[in-house]
């Protein structure tokens, strides 16, 4: 009976937990209005049900002590969150209303977390060695599993995050361990973590792409701004000329558009892809070109309004091309410093899994 009601919990939890991935958990919360503090005794009636009060209240706590380290790291970045949100068997989460900066912020966000956490069961260490009840050895081993977990290199953990900055192809290693982990030690939130970590390594992948296309965007966009900008300055009979022009050469850039169209596959054909991608943007841009010069309109509203389109979608391609490129750009100095950081915490808590595990082993009768 204890397994099946573990087991129902579990799978609602799963639920939730991609739901709150997805940040859909957040409004059903907020609907059903509950609150931080009514989700944390759900937690802990739920986890009292199957492992006995005692446990429950030190899981809660361990959870509780690691979310209050992003919330304080956010609150120092000036980053707004929701509350805390316990999720029976599955954790708790945070959601972040902006995101970080750059990969250093969201990895000071993402370290706050098991370091906090880590300290949350610093004094099970004493209250053991004056008790000599194993109980305490549970709480280290748990608390320290717990941060240790997390610090797996792989999105959406905060090791992941913290990861992006030291170097996002470390999320590669990440998913490979996770996998490893979950053929080990099969479990439902190993497979969510998998995916949504497959997911980020694909965007990493593609984030070079992403960058070309935005820079063509931005190439296309600069080429048209320049045409009717020369454009302005011709004579009406030049400027039809100009015109007819452009009929031309949208035509034969449509046919060829046309006869381009098929499938490639993502990675191998990219070139392809994007040059059939630049010649989408310019057949696209040409047509609203045409719209605001064709003979008879009245340009002194529409050539301004499609002059200001174009400069703003240059200064938005221009930002997004900034923020590829610069968010996870560190110092070869700040990457070590973190590195150093995320390697010291990850052996402290391996230490100290080890040593819980010792105690728990030791006196395995008698944990309650």
């Amino acid at each position: 009976m204890k397994r099946l009601k573990k087991a129902w919990i579990a799978f609602l939890s799963v639920v939730l937990f991609l739901s709150g991935k997805l940040k859909w958990v957040l409004a059903v919360f907020k609907f059903l209005k509950f609150s931080s503090l009514i989700s944390l005794f759900i937690s802990i009636g739920a986890y009292a049900m199957v492992y006995g009060w005692k446990f429950a209240v030190a899981l809660v706590y361990l959870l509780y002590v690691h979310e209050m380290g992003h919330l304080f790291a956010a609150k120092r970045l000036g980053i707004p969150t929701s509350k805390a949100i316990f999720i029976p068997f599955v954790g708790a989460l945070i959601a972040l209303k902006e995101k970080p900066k750059s990969a250093k912020d969201e990895a000071y966000l993402a370290y706050a977390g098991p370091l906090w956490g880590t300290l949350g069961f610093l004094p099970a260490l004493p209250l053991f060695w004056m008790t000599g009840d194993p109980f305490w050895g549970l709480v280290i081993a748990l608390g320290a599993l717990i941060n240790l977990f997390n610090l797996m290199p792989l999105h959406p953990l905060d090791g992941g995050r913290i990861a992006g900055v030291i170097s996002p192809k470390l999320w590669f290693v990440g998913l490979m361990g996770m996998t490893a982990y979950f053929l080990w030690k099969p479990g439902p939130i190993a497979p969510l973590i998998i995916l949504l970590g497959a997911v980020k390594c694909w965007e990493l992948l593609r984030r070079e792409f992403r960058w070309k296309k935005a820079q063509i965007h931005k190439e296309v966009n600069e080429s048209l701004l320049r045409e009717i900008q020369r454009y302005m300055l011709l004579s009406e009979e030049e400027q039809q000329e100009m015109y007819w022009r452009w009929e031309d050469e949208l035509e034969r850039a449509e046919a060829e558009l046309q006869r381009r169209k098929t499938w490639h596959i993502p990675v191998f054909q990219d070139e392809q892809k994007l040059q059939n991608y630049r010649l989408e943007r310019y057949v696209e841009k040409h047509h609203q070109l045409l719209e605001a010069t064709r003979w008879g309109a009245l340009q002194e509203q529409t050539v301004p309004d499609f002059i200001r389109v174009l400069q703003k979608e240059i200064e938005e391609n221009e930002q997004a091309i900034q923020k590829q490129t610069v968010y996870y750009r560190a110092e070869a100095k700040t990457k070590w410093a973190w590195l150093c950081l995320y390697l010291a915490l990850a052996v402290v808590l391996a230490v100290f899994t080890a040593y819980g595990q010792q105690i728990m082993d030791a006196n395995q009768p008698l944990i309650s």
